[in-house]
């Protein structure tokens, strides 16, 4: 079962990133800045597990579309601190919602059973932090 979950939600990343223009490293990352605000390129490659000049592209790519912001680190000139705007916030949280539409559909679910889902997410979440 966890191998078939994997497998849908990779296929609906690459549906819904596709649907909206993106590519899945570009929707990861959105979704990324999301839970972890006020980043810098070094801090989203660690958690992506994606070298600098990857993150580095992907993010130029973003900030062109106007999905990511991009300031000067108070606190280190040289360093840039990373967020999703709110045009980035609000396509990270419509995929969500849609994900868990399409798991419903997918597996059968009823509503106990997406409560259950989301709150298992976000304790996931949480410890992950």
């Amino acid at each position: 079962m966890n191998r078939g979950i994997r497998r849908t939600e990779r296929r609906l990343l690459r549906k819904y990133s596709r649907k909206h223009g993106l590519a899945p490293n570009e929707l990861l990352l959105i979704d990324t800045l999301v839970d972890f605000p006020d980043n810098s390129v070094i801090g989203l490659a660690e958690i992506l597990e994606l070298n600098k000049s990857t993150v580095s592209t992907i993010i130029k790519g973003l900030i062109a579309k106007q999905l990511v912001s991009r300031q000067v680190d108070p606190a280190n000139q040289s360093r840039f601190k990373l967020n999703a705007t709110v045009k980035g916030r609000n396509l990270s949280e419509g995929i969500y919602n849609a994900y868990l539409d399409e798991l419903n559909t997918v597996f059968s679910l009823d509503q106990l059973d997406l409560g259950k889902i989301k709150d298992v997410l976000t304790r996931v979440h949480s410890h992950i932090q």
